[in-house]
């Protein structure tokens, strides 16, 4: 029958890069993660330039995400990422990635790969600034926060809240507009409340 068939042939050629496909894409179906890294790594050992959507290295890269190895999984995605210019949803993921890793420079790096493919979403944007502001480049947040809310940005609310602590950092008298639009997103925001109080107290102080 053919089951035996393909079995014997497998066995003939155990190298044979349609049979790893195989073994590799019936791994991952059955959610077998540990059983798909085998034929993945060696379909990247014979064929080291894939780049395509069912490359062995995003297979790899999701049976490590499956399996909670997330620095094995980075590194994988890294390998594929040099190999292709469009990957968007993998830059992506190597942001989120790099944000948990604390790398900062590497979130700044996919985030600015992600927006060479698309510059029209607000995820990249919202983390080239969480990026920015680590790294202590204030205006490079700034500026990426404020693309962030021309983007209709799922949380309005937290991106006028970090913008404006950033102006309130530079003496920017925007930064209370900005406060204030963050309260109107979210009226219970507290550390935004807390910032406001602060911003009235210091009013008071220097008798404006």
């Amino acid at each position: 029958d053919l089951k035996a068939g393909v079995e014997a042939f497998a066995k003939k050629h155990p190298k044979n890069i349609y049979l790893l496909q195989r073994r590799a894409r019936k791994a991952l179906a059955e959610k077998k993660w540990e059983a798909t890294k085998a034929p993945c790594r060696e379909l990247i050992e014979l064929f080291p330039h894939q780049a395509g959507g069912d490359s062995a290295y995003l297979m790899l890269a999701r049976a490590h995400r499956e399996l909670k190895e997330f620095k094995e999984e980075r590194k994988v995605l890294d390998q594929f990422v040099v190999l292709t210019d469009d990957a968007f949803d993998v830059y992506l993921r190597l942001m989120e990635l790099g944000a948990k890793a604390k790398d900062w420079k590497a979130v700044r790096s996919s985030a600015q790969r992600a927006l060479a493919v698309n510059p029209l979403l607000a995820v990249p944007y919202r983390h080239l600034a969480e990026a920015a502001e680590v790294l202590k480049q204030a205006d490079a947040a700034i500026g990426a926060w404020k693309t962030v809310l021309k983007l209709d940005p799922r949380d309005p609310a937290e991106a006028h809240y970090r913008l404006a602590r950033l102006l309130y950092s530079k003496d920017d008298p925007s930064a209370k507009r900005h406060l204030l639009m963050a309260l109107e997103e979210a009226p219970r925001f507290r550390e935004a409340h807390r910032m406001l109080l602060e911003m009235n107290d210091e009013l008071k102080e220097s008798g404006k």
